[in-house]
């Protein structure tokens, strides 16, 4: 029978990606280390295909894109836990048909000889299956538990769906939790310097910029007393390392068009050979001013034979820059949040190696305080913080472990009903959000509504939601009662404080600002300041809220 100990080091860390996969386990110096499978590579490509009676999955899997396309299947990781009609499946070019199985999502393909219909939960299923034998293979025994990477945009269906996609393939799941907590355990429990370890394990505001394959996720998480909470996520389905992969496919397109005269955007199998090449020209240009590529036989039987400058990638990229940063402002901006507010930044994903955006990223969070972090592999740093996790909790007993399946959920001390001001059109404008964490502090600007206006008035509000009152006419009238049309909304249902500013400057319209400042403590005390910016005068009034 293993020891303990041994039985904790059969335990990893798994992230299934929509592209590729890494499994990670702790080595015997303490450190997280990502698995190669049987051909190399430590970064799986999430691909299962059907040759004859063969099934193969990963590395195997991908070298059948090009000869065996209409049976490799791929881009199925999104799919699981969903309904066909969820499923958008032009995301699949080339590869296995998506098709409806009552009602559920899968693919046919031919296997033995005839058609096979093999559902998206089938298909994990397999490959989770193949990961599992490349990690026993490596460790010379059986796995004896996983922790299970988990996108935070999966819904509670999907979660299920890719847990027990986990179990059939013969895992015994210990613990699912999302991506970028599992980013920050890595940070957590990963760097050994002192010094580091110091500053690291205070409380502070962490954003992930985690710029996969085949989409972005922005989240930002508060990290109080070793407690995780999500502030501020995004997910943009179409912005990944996919689409820098797509502009040098343009370019060199172009360039084989220029010397050849001949036109490959039609030509499937080419493609998919000039994009294979491709990815290794950009992973080259982060780490070299040039990159070369090159397709044995592109075409025609022509070889091809180009290059590219990282100046010239970088001018070509510069939109998709742009959308990336744009993200970036507006998951901050729609929560009231600030770059300042930013100690550190986390990379993850191996498109955020780009020495351009890193430089940009800089650029945006330009102050003394935000750090930009890539002290672990990108690609593999979600992996690592799983299995941080593992061997955390490897030595807890059967019910603890059973306890903890999924993201563990903690009280944090928060606000239960948004608090706000109403407009000049007497609507109620969200300052705090319900639910908020707690502590919280938000800054608001307004303004005055008439020349020379002397006196400000700021009365706070909280709200809740109100639902409609159910019309009294008829029944022959409801079919015009515009009341059923309404939806419940947020209204102001209590006045919280009152504050007043006298004798302020005379100032036209909109010219007279005043900053309101609201901070909420853990015990739910509101203190609201109201300062005027060019007289400094100012009136307070702490207020305890009851919730």
């Amino acid at each position: 029978m293993p020891s303990a100990t041994d039985s904790k080091k059969s335990i990893i860390g798994l992230r299934i990606g929509q592209s590729y996969s890494s499994i990670a386990i702790i080595n015997k110096d303490g450190r997280a280390d990502c698995i190669a499978n049987e051909d190399g590579e430590r970064q799986i490509p999430t691909l299962v295909a059907f040759a004859g009676e063969e099934e193969l999955a990963g590395t195997q899997a991908k070298a059948l894109l090009l000869s065996n396309s209409k049976n490799t299947i791929s881009q199925f990781r999104n799919f699981i836990g969903k309904s066909f009609a969820e499923c958008n499946s032009s995301v699949i070019k080339g590869t296995a048909q998506l098709v409806d199985k009552d009602g559920i999502p899968a693919y046919s393909v031919e296997f033995m000889n005839q058609e096979s219909i093999f559902t998206v939960q089938e298909i994990t299923t397999k490959y989770i299956t193949s990961l599992r034998e490349s990690a026993e293979n490596f460790l010379g025994q059986p796995v004896t538990g996983v922790v299970l990477a988990i996108p935070t945009y999966f819904t509670d269906s999907q979660r299920l769906a890719l847990k027990d996609a986990t179990e059939k393939a013969g895992l015994r799941v210990l613990q699912l939790i999302n991506e970028p907590t599992a980013a920050i355990l890595t940070y957590e429990s990963g760097i050994k310097s002192e010094e580091y370890n110091n500053n690291l394990h205070n409380d502070r505001t962490a954003l992930i910029l985690d710029l996969g394959s085949d989409s972005l996720d922005v989240t930002v998480m508060s990290i109080r007393s070793g407690m995780f909470t999500i502030l501020a996520t995004t997910h943009d389905p179409d912005l990944g390392g996919a689409a820098f992969d797509d502009l040098l496919v343009n370019h060199f397109v172009n360039e084989f068009k220029r010397k050849t005269q001949i036109d490959i955007l039609q030509n499937k199998r080419a493609l998919v050979k000039l994009r294979n090449a491709v990815e290794i020209t950009k992973k080259t240009l982060s780490s070299s001013s040039t990159s070369p590529c090159s397709v044995e036989s592109l075409a025609d039987g022509i070889d091809f034979h180009g290059s590219i400058n990282r100046t010239r990638f970088e001018i070509m990229s510069n939109k998709l820059f742009t959308r990336i940063l744009d993200v970036i402002s507006n998951t901050l901006k729609e929560n009231n949040l600030d770059t300042q507010l930013i100690d550190e930044v986390i990379l993850v994903g191996g498109a955020s190696r780009i020495p351009k955006l890193q430089s940009k990223l800089r650029d945006t969070f330009n102050n003394t305080i935000t750090v930009i972090r890539q002290d672990f592999e990108p690609d593999e740093v979600v992996a690592y913080g799983c299995a941080f996790q593992g061997d955390l909790i490897g030595d807890l007993d059967d019910q603890m472990i059973s306890d903890s399946i999924d993201s563990s959920v903690t009280l944090v001390p928060h606000l239960s009903k948004p608090i706000g001001i109403l407009n000049a059109e007497n609507n109620f404008v969200v300052i705090i959000p319900g639910n908020t964490p707690l502590p919280a502090r938000r800054i608001f600007q307004s303004s005055n509504m008439f020349d020379d206006q002397k006196k400000f008035y700021v009365p706070i509000w909280e709200g809740d939601i109100i639902v409609p009152k159910p019309s009294s006419q008829t029944d022959n009238n409801l079919e015009n009662d515009s009341t059923l049309q309404e939806r419940p909304n947020l209204s102001p249902v209590k006045l919280l404080a009152e504050l007043v500013l006298t004798d302020l400057p005379e100032k036209k319209i909109n010219e007279l600002k005043v900053d309101i400042t609201i901070e909420i403590d853990i015990n739910q005390k509101c203190i609201i300041l109201a300062k005027e910016l060019t007289s400094n005068k100012s009136v307070e009034i702490e207020i305890q809220i009851t919730q």
